[in-house]
């Protein structure tokens, strides 16, 4: 009858190769995974961001939710829109996606705390007296630096 200690021993060594063998794969699964990792970091430095494209462009979407706000029903919009790219170009897109688009304009209005058409504004004449919002936002704006005053020299 072997002893617990060689038991234990003969553990340790089986286990051993396993990790040896192991190894080499790992490194190469982490170094694979760097790469993959800095070139999609690169990428998006120059815009691209992978993923499958939109087929409800920011157009689309602003002339969905007009004629949503007017209470047509969601199907009939979707059979107005016209997808512009890609392998359905000149389709209806489904009504799910413009479902999910709705659901995403919404979403990203209320991250934003703002809302998702932009609210009509009154052109304001010479001859109108100027709002306490209006001076707030001009003091606020005069004491902004100019963007390009880094770059002018005079």
């Amino acid at each position: 009858m072997p002893s617990p200690t060689l038991h234990l021993r003969q553990q340790r060594l089986d286990h051993r190769p396993q990790f040896i063998v192991d190894f080499p794969w790992r490194i190469e699964r982490n170094y694979i995974r760097e790469k993959t990792l800095e070139g999609q970091v690169t990428a998006a430095s120059k815009g691209n961001h992978g993923g499958r494209p939109k087929v409800i462009d920011d157009d689309m979407l602003t002339f969905a939710i007009a004629l949503k706000d007017k209470g047509v029903p969601v199907p009939e919009i979707a059979k107005k829109l016209t997808i512009k790219t890609g392998k359905n170009a000149g389709k209806s897109p489904s009504v799910a996606s413009l479902y999910r688009a709705f659901a995403e304009a919404e979403q990203a209005a209320t991250d934003d705390n703002l809302p998702i058409r932009a609210k009509p504004v009154r052109i304001r004449r010479p001859e109108d007296p100027i709002t306490p919002g209006e001076i707030e936002l001009r003091e606020r704006l005069q004491a902004q630096p100019h963007p390009n005053a880094a770059g002018r020299r005079g």
